[in-house]
């Protein structure tokens, strides 16, 4: 029983210590370029530039690049993208986003920043950042959910 009750408030505790999110939307122009193997299945490189603001005030420029893979139902099966976002500071922040098994006009994945030149760049890389994106034509809007320790959200927002 004092065993259990050790494990409950640890789990308490350090549940805690990522409660705080930063929200973040997006959207981009984005441009593919691929091939069509003869099963269906793509290759797609894309590029795409955008804006982005997030929840604690914060906006800036984005663009990214990567890989996607499909296989022949059309099925993302590979998704590797960095995106460098530059902030009104012109402070950088890289990300690379991750995500399988959905079509890629809408989809949800897992983003963790790789580097930054921000003055917290030790706590910020690895943070992971749920995502989730909507695709028209050649539109990406994006949402994505970054949770952090509350003492580096206090020194986000100073």
């Amino acid at each position: 029983m004092k065993n259990n009750l050790v494990l409950l408030l640890c789990f308490f505790l350090f549940s805690n210590l990522y409660s705080a999110e930063i929200e973040m939307q997006s959207n981009s122009r984005v441009k593919y370029d691929e091939f069509i193997f003869t099963n269906k299945s793509k290759y797609i490189i894309i590029n795409h530039e955008g804006q982005w603001t997030d929840s604690i005030g914060n906006y800036g420029s984005n663009e990214c690049k990567g890989l996607i893979k499909k296989n022949e139902n059309d099925v993302v099966y590979f998704l590797d993208v960095i995106c460098e976002l530059v902030d009104q500071n012109n402070q950088v922040t890289w990300r690379k986003f991750e995500r399988t098994g959905s079509q890629i006009e809408r989809g949800v994945g897992v983003s963790t920043i790789i580097d930054t030149t921000s003055k917290y760049k030790d706590e910020l890389i690895g943070t992971k950042c749920t995502y989730a994106v909507n695709r028209t034509k050649d539109m990406v809007f994006g949402k994505s959910i970054c949770k952090v320790s509350d003492e580096l959200f206090k020194k986000l927002i100073e």
